[in-house]
């Protein structure tokens, strides 16, 4: 009986601990108490009402006066100016940030009530000292000591109140802050799908020059396919290949200032800016980016520049100007000479004892269909008879398409082995030829306008012959 009424009271045991178990396990979460701690307040009013501040410190007087300025809209609009040390463009926020400092200061922590003995927290000679002037004539002035040892935090007293604080670190930063902290270190800002003009000059490397090809002249602009045309180095106008220049259009936009160096310098050749390395400029419809490079230091990892405009100096990571190393064969269309085969009439193409023409006649027929546009029949010819329009092209593209292999500026020397002769219908009815002059085994010189400053390889001007040979067979070559 006695152990059946010890089974009893153990199941009963047993049963109350499981319970106590599956209530524990189920019962909602006890709620996080919030912390209640109050915020330690230093200093507290509306950031609106600060006409005036100043921050001085190891790296000189900084003043800040808000002024009153007209929108675009028409609207007046208030902002700052830096009056001290001199009036520079200065970045709007950080100035706010300033103001922040002064307005809405709290505390981490009050770190000791009437302090006597100030040297302890760096404070009997403050490292900063800012002063926001209100407009009601009253000033709020805050007093920056050293580090904490948390590292993360500084001491900072208020004038007129005898406590020290620990301030969390960005107060610290904006009380020790220097000049190029509020710079505005924006440069002019080019939309490069709007770009309308770009010179690159360098070191070692002749200068680029590219122009939209409205710019050079619809009669120009037939010369090549590209938006843009190449006008320096080379005497005459190459279109530009857009694959080829779609990186330093994408490199552009990235250049930054690094630091701020010298406002007004006195001396520019400390920074190797009386005889710039580098030039760059660059236009869109609306704005400007014109900026000359000096000297490299940080062991060329970066260099000084101005923008023009501006007389101050600045640093850039030079690895930014990596796209300025472009020489212009790399970026140009290599074509020999090219033309849009609706502005020609006729070509001669004479080589090797050989003189043949190919040439085209256009009639317009009108249209019977209102709002419809009138036809331009064109009749292909080679040598006098006429051709199909298919292989007639087919022999054209080999004509225009043929490819500069290498550049080589100099007199042209000896007579033409191969002659084509354009005869355009724009331009007064202009006539061009281009020349190919053995230059050696490999290559000939391609000779325009008497100048001479590409190699042409052999080969090409005999796989142009050949497919001229095919035009004139009537056969068709298998694409």
């Amino acid at each position: 009986m006695r152990k059946k009424r010890s089974i009893i009271a153990l199941a009963v045991v047993l049963a109350l601990m499981l319970g106590a178990y599956v209530f524990l396990r189920n019962r909602p979460p006890k709620e996080t108490e919030p912390d209640t701690t109050p915020a330690v307040e230093i200093s507290k009013f509306e950031r609106q009402k600060i006409v005036r501040m100043t921050v001085t410190n190891e790296n000189g007087e900084l003043e800040f006066v808000k002024k009153t300025v007209k929108g675009e809209d028409g609207e007046d609009i208030t902002e700052w100016e830096i009056t001290k040390p001199y009036s520079i463009t200065i970045v709007q926020s950080k100035v706010e940030d300033l103001a922040r400092t002064f307005s809405a200061l709290t505390a981490e922590a009050l770190v000791e009530e009437n302090a006597q003995e100030l040297e302890k927290y760096g404070l009997k000679d403050p490292a900063g000292t800012g002063e926001a002037e209100l407009d009601d004539g009253s000033k709020v002035v805050l007093y920056l000591g050293s580090k904490t040892a948390a590292g993360n935090t500084y001491y900072l007293m208020k004038e007129g109140d005898p406590n020290v604080y620990a301030v969390w670190m960005n107060h610290g930063s904006r009380l020790s802050s220097k000049l190029s902290e509020y710079r505005d270190k924006s440069l002019p800002k080019i939309n490069v799908q709007e770009m309308q003009y770009l010179f690159m000059s360098r070191p070692g490397l002749k200068d680029i020059e590219l122009v939209t090809n409205d710019d050079i002249g619809e009669d120009q602009a037939q010369y090549g396919l590209s938006i843009f045309s190449m006008v320096k180095p080379y005497s005459q106008p190459m279109g530009v290949s857009g694959d080829k220049v779609a990186p330093i259009m994408d490199a552009i936009p990235a250049l930054t200032i690094k630091d701020f160096a010298e406002d007004n310098p006195e001396d520019l050749s400390k920074y190797g800016l009386d005889e710039p390395s580098y030039r760059l400029i660059v236009k869109d419809k609306e704005n400007t980016l014109d900026l000359s490079f000096g000297s490299e230091f940080e062991n060329g990892k970066e260099i000084y520049f101005m923008a023009a405009g501006s007389d101050s100096v600045y640093t850039m990571d030079k690895s930014l100007l990596e796209f300025m190393n472009t020489k212009p064969l790399d970026i140009v269309e290599r074509f020999a000479f090219i033309v849009n085969i609706d502005h020609v009439d006729k070509v001669e193409i004479e080589g090797f004892g050989r003189k043949h023409i190919i040439s085209m006649t256009r009639r317009t027929e009108k249209s019977e269909e209102e709002g419809k546009e009138d036809e331009v029949i064109t009749t292909y010819f080679a040598d006098g008879k006429e051709m199909e329009e298919k292989p007639f092209k087919r022999y054209y593209q080999a004509l225009i398409g043929l490819m500069i292999d290498s550049e080589k500026v100099s007199e042209p020397e000896g007579e033409p082995e191969v002659r084509t002769t354009f005869y355009l219908n724009r331009e007064n009815n202009r006539v061009i030829v281009v020349e190919y002059i053995p230059y050696d085994k490999d290559f000939y010189q391609i000779v325009r306008d008497g100048k001479s400053e590409f190699l042409i390889s052999r080969h090409r001007i005999n796989r142009m012959f050949e497919e001229l040979d095919l035009l004139l067979s009537g056969e068709t070559p298998e694409d």
